[in-house]
């Protein structure tokens, strides 16, 4: 019973002093409409580390971002979150009452290794969103990547 009652503190312990960092991708099409159109969006990923913190740290439009063919009639994006290593990742906010995308069904986050993506496929990839990402690490981002972000 002891060891048991060592991994659950242990456990909990870890999940509790995580160190938390936020990102968000910003995606756009030029008539900023949350319906689909025939234009896609494109995107951009913004690096908090609060989820306060505004405007953030933009990367490059289209940084980290390819497409893959998910089945003979659709293809999906998926953009690096630069949550390398993280514990967790979860959706923090989205924007309510969206028309075009609906998580589980076209859009989802996924990790691969080390890495984590979301991805988005059919009417989300042609509409205005912004996706808010919380991702928790077990040290310090900046202390594991104190150069250039």
């Amino acid at each position: 019973m002891s060891v048991l009652w060592n991994v659950v503190v242990t456990t909990l312990a870890a999940l509790c002093i995580a160190h938390p960092q936020f990102r968000k991708l910003v995606c756009l099409t030029k008539d900023r409409s949350f319906r689909h159109g025939n234009e896609t969006a494109k995107c951009h990923l913004v690096l908090k580390d609060v989820e306060s913190e505004e405007p953030g740290r933009s990367a490059p439009e289209g940084a980290g971002c390819f497409v893959e063919k998910f089945n003979t009639t659709s293809n999906r994006v998926y953009c690096d979150l630069f949550c390398p290593k993280a514990h967790t990742v979860f959706h923090s906010a989205f924007d309510l009452f969206h028309r075009s995308c609906f998580n589980y069904h076209n859009y989802q986050l996924v990790q691969r290794g080390d890495d984590w993506f979301i991805w988005r496929s059919d009417r989300c990839l042609n509409s205005t969103a912004t996706f808010s990402i919380g991702c928790k690490f077990d040290e310090p981002f900046r202390k594991r990547f104190p150069v250039g972000w």
